[in-house]
């Protein structure tokens, strides 16, 4: 099984994302109090990791020394994905704008608070047939996020995943049609032998909107948490895809 490190989050938050991760692999956590540079056991180890995940990780954990070598080893072949929320990308607990890391993910993030709310809802659709990252959702009915981190994109990168906004009129009638969002939901490229991705909406709570219970059939994770089927399905399917760079 492939070791994957996840930087971020509390225990609650994460009783979903981690539990959907450790149905495809071996999780080492750091969680989002926690320094890195704390954490000798995973710092010793970085040659053996296969994909970091930082999920709501602010960058004041890491030293700029600690960016640099999580770098290395992604351009020597491991994956890297960073999810959105308030201590991810330009949130008000993240400010990673302008470091190392930054540099290297496939979009942009700007400079003030990046937070964007969408309570009404924003469609998640792939738009790259038969792409392995996300080959677990081709297909099937879509999930409505309720929020995302307003990243722009970069030239190079692959989007796969669009954001469509819903809307409703002012006397409750839907919209017939459906606005792209500016910002790319999942984007990737490759640095070096590794592979990196964005994705901008959380996957927990409260952002997470429909994508816990994305999919027909309920599952219970190794946590306790019960989630639909879809769910650690496209984590673990981007993630594994991520991890064989």
């Amino acid at each position: 099984m492939k070791k994957l490190c996840f930087l971020g989050e509390g225990i609650s938050p994460a009783f979903y994302v981690v539990g959907a991760l450790q149905t495809g692999f071996e999780v080492v956590r750091v969680f989002g109090n926690e320094r890195f540079a704390d954490r000798g056991d995973v710092s010793a180890a970085l040659g053996a990791i296969d994909v970091f995940v930082l999920s709501d990780y602010p960058a004041s954990g890491m030293t700029d020394d600690d960016q640099a070598r999580i770098l290395r080893r992604v351009e020597a072949g491991a994956g890297l994905l960073m999810i959105g929320g308030w201590s991810s990308f330009g949130g008000p607990r993240g400010s990673w704008r302008g470091t190392r890391l930054a540099e290297a993910l496939p979009v942009t993030i700007e400079s003030d608070d990046d937070r964007h709310n969408t309570p009404l809802g924003t469609v998640l659709v792939a738009v790259v047939p038969n792409h392995p990252a996300t080959a677990a959702i081709h297909g099937r009915p879509p999930c409505v996020v309720c929020g995302f981190n307003r990243v722009g994109r970069r030239d190079g990168a692959t989007v796969l995943i669009e954001g469509y906004a819903l809307s409703v009129a002012a006397g409750g009638e839907p919209v017939p049609s459906l606005a792209r969002v500016d910002t790319p939901i999942l984007s990737v490229w490759n640095r070096g032998h590794g592979r990196v991705a964005a994705l901008a909406p959380d996957v927990s709570p409260h952002w997470a909107g429909g994508i816990i219970d994305w999919g027909m059939t309920r599952r219970m994770l190794p946590t306790g948490a019960e989630v639909s089927d879809l769910y650690p399905a496209f984590l673990n399917g981007l993630c594994g895809w991520l991890a064989t760079g």
